[in-house]
């Protein structure tokens, strides 16, 4: 029997329905947050922003094995207190886990004999199991930005080794669990299309099918299930952010586009001349290239928004709650604690 999905189909956010929640960042890409209302947050200059329940914000910044700082993109909170971070560098990747300034402790920066290419997101599962994408082997990346371009992975790694589960992605991002803890769902950028995998012993991502496609210029990055089963999704470029309902229907929630940016990506994009300049920027939109989107407060109804460009973060109410996420009972040891 199908459970009724609650999200009333006519939902729709106007930008006055967004509030101001964190400012003073720089390219708040990935943000969590747990049932302590503590919220940790990807910055490029250097590592994580720790904010705590009153709002005292601190930058916690660590540095990679070649003494550069670290570029945090896709962060997530160990069962032991500290922060695993993907590091984006231009050049080079890595898993660093950071609980104090200072350099970071390498958890994975090789793979099959050769050092990781600039690494996107990670996640800790409830076995300790650490997973990983890289959106693209090449470099730089943006050698990537098309969509017959499918050189990216995902990865696990635990005490056996670091193995890839999952290949041939195009330009690998954000996933996630399904609520039943049965799928894994990926973003594939460029390929612009939302894949999963049935999770099958080892762990192993088996029977790959793309569960949604999307138009040039709904590029999508992030990805986070309500407690229902709907699948929220941000796109960059387009400056979008879509539910996923479970019966299949996608449902646009709220989009600051500028249709003249979108236009020149296209153009771009058709004669294969991307450039910087086609992606990081977002026009006339106030959302800073939506990247990612957490579930936060104490019932889980305030959906906070990351940004790729921005310098703040954004909230809203939803009418659903959000999926308890993996990290909700795990507590970060700041600096202070080491």
């Amino acid at each position: 029997m199908k459970t009724h999905y609650p999200l009333p189909r006519d939902f729709r956010l106007d930008l006055q329905d967004l509030r101001p929640a964190f400012a003073g960042l720089k390219s708040p890409e990935c943000i969590l947050t747990n049932q302590d209302g503590v919220f940790l947050m990807s910055d490029r200059r250097g590592g994580v922003t720790h904010v705590t329940p009153d709002g005292n914000m601190q930058l916690v910044r660590g540095t990679t094995v070649h003494g550069d700082a670290l570029h945090s993109n896709g962060i997530a909170l160990r069962a032991n207190g500290k922060v695993l971070i993907a590091h984006l560098g231009d050049t080079d990747g890595g898993v660093y886990e950071l609980g104090a300034a200072g350099p970071a402790e390498p958890i994975v920066t090789s793979l099959e004999g050769r050092p990781l290419p600039p690494t996107n997101f990670v996640l800790e599962d409830h076995a300790g199991n650490v997973w990983f994408t890289v959106s693209t082997r090449q470099i730089p990346r943006s050698m990537a930005w098309y969509p017959e371009e499918t050189d990216g992975y995902i990865a696990v790694h635990n005490a056996q080794g670091t193995r890839i589960v999952a290949d041939g992605l195009g330009y690998t991002n954000e996933f996630a669990f399904s609520p039943d803890g049965a799928f894994v769902y990926v973003n594939e950028t460029h390929a612009r299309r939302l894949t999963r995998f049935r999770v099958a012993p080892g762990p192993a991502l088996v029977d790959r099918e793309t569960v949604c496609s999307f138009d040039p210029g709904d590029q999508p990055d992030g990805i986070c299930f309500d407690a229902f089963g709907g699948a929220w999704v941000t796109c960059l470029v387009s400056n979008k952010v879509y539910v996923l309902r479970p019966d299949g229907e996608r449902q646009l929630v709220l989009a600051d586009t500028d249709p003249d940016h979108v236009a020149r990506y296209v153009d771009d994009l058709r004669s294969r001349s991307l450039t910087r300049n086609s992606i990081w920027t977002c026009g006339r939109s106030s959302l800073g290239n939506v990247s990612s989107l957490c579930f936060g407060g104490a019932d889980r109804r305030t959906v906070f928004l990351g940004s790729l460009l921005g310098e703040r973060v954004l909230a809203f109410d939803s009418p659903v709650a959000g999926l308890e996420p993996v990290h909700w009972h795990r507590r970060f040891r700041p600096a202070s604690a080491d």
